[in-house]
């Protein structure tokens, strides 16, 4: 009787599918990473997305609701007109404050109570600089920039006159940002212009006083730029302007 012959793979085979296994292994753990890196990318763009919309869409509200005829006091007695733009950012007094039961609960400030307190609200925005309080630095070394970079502050008051007592409350809407940039569209007399400033600088040049129409806000990212032109409400004069158009 013949011996039985043992057939089996030789160890060159057995390198081989080795390797074979470990190049597909390794495919497989990178196809992996790279599904789920692009997936958290994607999540992450989606979440600034739709972080950039409410926060453009509280800009809108702010603006929209301004009112022209209400100036405020600040904490020294002087008047401030009731939209501004200086070192500190945008100011302005709004509208459409609800009144809020729980909210009023819930704060501190006992002094304003809900029957009291105005639906008339005075509010800012300006950009923070990082590493400052209301712009902490992120725990996440990664996402710092050596960049000049902050944050997005919305800041309002519980009543419209400083009586020396007050404290601005603040809302951090967004980071990380470059710059905040506004700009005033105001009609002269029949022509539109656009005013780095508002009240504008030098109004003794002009022929009337301008009526602000519209308010460009530009938040410049790390990489790209959103600019956005929201109209305000109709001033008296127009009021008046097309009520005599009509009559």
């Amino acid at each position: 009787m013949n011996p039985m012959k043992h057939a089996g793979f030789t160890l060159i085979e057995l390198l081989i599918a080795l390797a074979i296994s470990a190049i597909l292994a390794v495919g497989t753990f990178y196809l992996v990473q790279t599904s789920r890196q692009t997936q958290t990318t994607l999540v992450e763009r989606n979440e600034m997305r739709s972080q950039l919309t409410r926060v453009v869409r509280k800009l809108e509200s702010d603006i929209r609701q301004w009112v022209p005829d209400r100036p405020v006091r600040d904490a020294f007695g002087q008047e401030v007109a009731a939209l501004v733009v200086d070192e500190n950012g945008l100011s302005l007094t709004r509208a459409g404050w609800a009144r809020s039961e729980l909210l009023e609960l819930l704060t501190d400030n006992s002094s304003i109570t809900p029957s009291k307190r105005s639906q008339l609200q005075r509010v800012r925005y300006r950009l923070a600089e990082e590493g400052s309080e209301l712009c902490p630095l992120p725990d996440d070394e990664a996402t710092f920039n050596e960049s000049p970079q902050g944050c997005l502050i919305r800041s309002f008051l519980w009543q419209l006159d400083d009586d020396g007592r007050l404290e601005w409350q603040h809302q951090q809407l967004f980071r990380p940002i470059r710059a905040l940039q506004f700009r005033f569209l105001g009609r002269v007399g029949d022509e539109l212009r656009f005013f780095d400033n508002w009240p504008p600088d030098t109004p003794e040049v002009l022929d009337s006083a301008p009526i602000l129409v519209a308010i460009e806000v530009k938040l410049m990212l790390p990489e790209v730029e959103l600019e956005r032109l929201i109209a305000v409400p109709m001033q008296r004069e127009d009021v008046q302007e097309a009520a005599d158009a009509t009559s």
